[in-house]
């Protein structure tokens, strides 16, 4: 981020490249000093380390992307939706009326996409799961490949084109205050490809089916519904979901070739990790 600012002068405010720099080497030096292994604060000073990361690396992408990729293209992604589903069914998709208590449902279920891998991290830190770091890093990855793609492809989504109006019209109870601080607080507006949230959510789910399958049948159902909220409520084209699996694949493997591969409970002896790692 600190490279594609410094590499247009003039283009990204002072402020905001000084912090790329500033939180870079406060991040650094932490994670040195924290070290492997270590008691009470500590651990878990180190295992969420990355949790105000990533909010802070989402929030200011938007100054970055134009910077790096400024063709929208949210025309193509919505001709490929058109390929998929046939112009009725696209159609059908962005008219389909749904009642208020769906909606609220689904709008606070895709308001729990960031607390999934929170919730994650913090079940397995309290039993001391040898793996947390890799579950970490698999899940921190994936976030960071979801990021790469919106410099790639970025387009707003089908709520600011194609179903503006459909969005702005959504029934509900609390849900309509729930998006409306939603997008007050997304600062960053080019990033439906790919779903972040579906690449995040099965990542999350992945992991913990893996480490802690109590969680995974309690996170399941909320994970489709947030899933599902990213088409019914037009945050993303149904190409933004699909492509997210692949994806979502791809950025496991990457996680298990960097910091191992993550294996069943029942299986885990099998592949111990170090003994440095497993402090």
């Amino acid at each position: 981020m600190t490279a594609i600012a410094l590499g247009h002068p003039g283009r990204v405010p002072v402020m905001v490249w000084s912090s790329f720099v500033t939180v870079g080497a406060l991040f650094a030096v932490a994670a040195l000093a924290l070290g492997e292994g270590g008691q009470g604060w500590r651990y878990w000073a180190r295992e969420l380390l990355p949790v105000p990361l990533l909010p802070y690396i989402f929030l200011n992408l938007g100054h970055l992307i134009p910077l790096v990729n400024p063709h929208i293209r949210d025309a193509a992604l919505l001709a490929i939706d058109k390929v998929l589903l046939g112009p009725e069914a696209q159609a059908v998709l962005y008219t389909l009326p749904l009642p208020a208590w769906l909606v609220d449902v689904l709008t606070l279920a895709y308001s729990t996409f960031y607390f999934l891998g929170v919730a994650l991290l913090l079940t397995l830190g309290a039993r001391r799961d040898p793996f947390l770091p890799r579950v970490a890093s698999a899940v921190v990855i994936t976030f960071l490949v979801s990021y790469a793609g919106y410099f790639v492809v970025p387009a707003y989504g089908p709520r600011t084109t194609v179903a503006h109006q459909r969005y702005q019209s959504l029934p509900g109870v609390v849900g309509d205050e729930v998006r409306e601080k939603l997008d007050q607080w997304e600062k960053t507006k080019t990033d439906a490809f790919p779903s972040g949230h579906t690449m995040v959510t099965l990542a999350v789910l992945f992991c913990a089916r893996r480490r802690n399958r109590t969680l995974y049948n309690i996170l399941l159902p909320l994970g489709s519904l947030l899933i599902a909220a990213t088409v019914l409520l037009t945050y993303h084209y149904v190409i933004d979901v699909l492509a997210a699996v692949p994806l979502t694949a791809a950025s496991l493997a990457l996680s298990a070739w960097l910091a191992g591969p993550i294996p069943p409970v029942r299986r885990d002896l099998a592949h111990s990790p170090p003994p440095a790692a497993a402090a």
